[in-house]
């Protein structure tokens, strides 16, 4: 087995790879509502809302993984459930992984008649069998992302058999010193 390569991501980085999708990609796009896929698709969504033009967000909760382990599939865990009759939306989601979340999130949201459906993750994995519309980087590592401060040292933890041997990874990945130990005090 090959050992895990990790990827963090800074709040500048991801901000920089949302608006330079946007300005590449998206400037004429007209959209009448964005969904987030939530949890990770929440901070990149409220991004495009701005950029936009003050977009509503809806969301739904759509799980993939639990301790940095995927599950068999992704599981909905929170409905969506709106009147989506004749508007065009984006579906918000951080990374395309597998791709199995995007096309559970889009056989959803057909069911509520929308006119055009588009999606969007920032980043996305050279394995994905699903590329959405607009993505900016492919990324062959685990993406930690700057919102992912906790659960990423839990999983550490977990994978690497104690909170010391969390703490070097979390250093060796530039995480600050308070970062750490808030998460692993």
């Amino acid at each position: 087995m090959s050992e895990l390569k990790f990827h963090k991501i800074s709040w500048s980085q991801l901000e920089r790879d949302c608006l330079n999708l946007y300005k590449a990609t998206m400037e004429d796009l007209k959209v009448d509502k964005i969904i987030s896929i939530s949890r990770g698709g929440t901070v990149v969504s409220r991004i495009f809302s701005d950029v936009l033009g003050t977009l509503p967000i809806s969301h739904f909760s759509i799980s993939s993984y639990h301790d940095l382990k995927k599950q068999e599939h992704p599981v909905i865990t929170e409905q969506f459930n709106s009147n989506l009759n004749g508007k065009t939306v984006l579906i918000v989601d951080e990374v395309s992984d597998t791709g199995e979340t995007f096309q559970i999130a889009i056989d959803h949201i057909r069911q509520f008649n929308p006119k055009k459906i588009y999606t969007l993750a920032p980043y996305i994995k050279p394995h994905t069998k699903f590329k959405p519309d607009f993505w900016e980087q492919n990324i062959d590592a685990w993406i930690i992302f700057p919102y992912d401060v906790r659960e990423t040292a839990e999983g550490f933890v977990k994978m690497f058999g104690s909170k010391e041997q969390a703490k070097q990874k979390m250093k060796e990945l530039d995480f600050k010193e308070w970062e750490i130990e808030t998460v692993l005090s």
